[in-house]
C-alpha cells in the first residue's frame, strides 16, 4: 500500500502544555506532511488550566489537516486519547504525547502494516522520575504479574501504532474505563512492543503525587481483576478456621483443667487478629462497590464542550478529513 493510499490520524492529549505546544506541532506537521498525502492531527485539549487552547487555535490558522477537541473539564490523559479514538478516520491511528519523539511514526506504521495490529511504546528507563515512584512502579508490575494476572507490559507508555480494525475494537467497549495498557492485550489483536527514548521538552517535568498514583493503581487492579475479591475470599476462610480452631482450644482447657484463668492476652490477640482481617475484606469490598456504584450512574466517559479545525486553504481540499465545527457534543 502507497502512502498515497491509506488515512494516519495522529492523537495528541494536552494538558497545560503551552510552553511546548508550538514546536510539538511543528515537529509532528514536519513529519507528517513529509511522508503522507492524507492525514489528519487530533489535538485533545483535557481541561487545560493555561493557554494551551488559545496557542492550538492560533495554530489552526497556520497548519493544515488540524483538528482540536476540547474536553468540557480536565478528565485524564487516557480518557483524553478515548476521545480521540471515537473522532479520527485514519486506517492507522498514532497515540503519542508531547515527549514522545514525532520522528518514529513513518517506521512504526511500516512496521504495523506489514502484520502488527498494535505497537506499544516501552520507555528505557525511568531515570526522570524520583526514586519512589521507581521502586513502587516496579513493585506494582511484580504484584499485578504474579499475584493479580493483569498482563501489563512494564515500563509502557502511552506511545502506541493501531491499526484501523483495532480502534474499531477498541472503540466498540462500552466503558468509561478504557485503560488502553490492558485494552490492546485483551482484544485480541497481534501485537509488539517497541522501546525508545522519550524527548525532554520541559525545563522541569512535573511528576504525579502519591495520590494520583495510588488511585491510578487502584483503578487497574479494581478494574481489570477479580484476585482482589478472591484474596478477601481466602482470608475470611482462614479467619474462619482460626476462629473455629481457637473455639476448640478453650473447648479443651475448659475441660482438662479445673481451674481456668481469665484469658485476657489471648482474647485480645485474637481480637486483633479479626479485626485486622475484617479491615483488609471491607477495604476490598468498598473499591469493588465504589466501581459498581460510579457505573451504575450512567455518566458519560467525557464531554466535548468545543471542536475547531483547520482554517488553512489547501490545493485538495476535498481530499482532505472536513469536519465542521461543533459545540456541546456528549459522547
Amino acid at each position: 500500500m502507497d502512502t498515497s493510499d491509506y488515512f494516519v490520524s495522529v492523537i495528541a492529549p494536552l494538558y497545560n502544555h503551552s510552553e511546548i505546544i508550538e514546536s510539538f506541532v511543528t515537529d509532528i506537521m514536519q513529519v507528517l506532511r513529509q511522508n503522507y498525502t492524507y492525514f489528519e492531527l487530533v489535538l485533545i485539549n483535557d481541561g487545560s488550566e493555561d493557554d494551551t487552547a488559545e496557542k492550538v487555535i492560533n495554530l489552526l490558522k497556520e497548519y493544515e489537516c488540524i483538528r482540536l477537541i476540547s474536553l468540557s473539564r480536565h478528565f485524564s490523559t487516557e480518557i483524553a486519547i478515548s476521545s480521540g479514538l471515537d473522532a479520527v478516520i485514519g486506517d492507522f491511528v498514532v497515540v503519542l504525547l508531547p515527549c514522545d519523539p514525532p520522528l518514529l511514526i513513518p517506521p512504526l506504521i511500516e512496521q504495523c502494516k506489514n502484520g502488527k495490529d498494535i505497537l506499544i511504546g516501552v520507555s528505557k528507563n525511568r531515570l526522570g522520575q524520583p526514586l519512589w515512584v521507581r521502586i513502587g512502579a516496579n513493585f506494582f508490575y511484580l504484584s499485578c504479574y504474579h499475584l493479580l494476572k493483569i498482563p501489563l507490559t512494564k515500563n509502557a507508555t502511552q506511545f502506541r501504532v493501531f491499526s484501523r480494525q483495532v480502534v474499531n475494537a477498541i472503540t466498540q467497549v462500552q466503558d468509561k474505563y478504557r485503560y488502553l495498557h490492558l485494552l490492546s492485550f485483551y482484544i485480541g489483536y497481534k501485537y509488539q512492543t517497541f522501546v525508545y527514548e522519550p524527548i525532554r521538552r520541559y525545563k522541569v517535568s512535573r511528576s504525579k503525587s502519591l495520590i494520583e498514583y495510588l488511585n491510578l493503581a487502584l483503578q487497574i487492579i479494581v478494574v481489570n481483576s477479580v484476585h482482589p475479591l478472591r484474596f478477601a475470599s481466602y482470608l475470611s476462610i482462614l479467619a474462619s478456621i482460626f476462629n473455629i480452631a481457637y473455639i476448640c482450644y478453650v473447648v479443651l482447657v475448659y475441660l482438662i483443667k479445673e481451674k481456668v484463668a481469665e484469658g485476657w492476652v489471648t482474647l485480645s490477640i485474637q481480637n486483633a487478629i479479626m479485626f485486622f482481617f475484617i479491615s483488609i475484606i471491607l477495604a476490598i469490598l468498598c473499591e469493588y462497590v465504589g466501581l459498581i456504584f460510579a457505573k451504575s450512574k450512567g455518566w458519560a466517559a467525557y464531554y466535548i464542550a468545543e471542536e475547531k479545525n483547520s482554517s488553512v486553504l489547501i490545493s485538495e481540499q476535498e481530499q482532505r478529513n472536513i469536519v465542521n465545527d461543533s459545540k456541546n457534543i456528549n459522547i
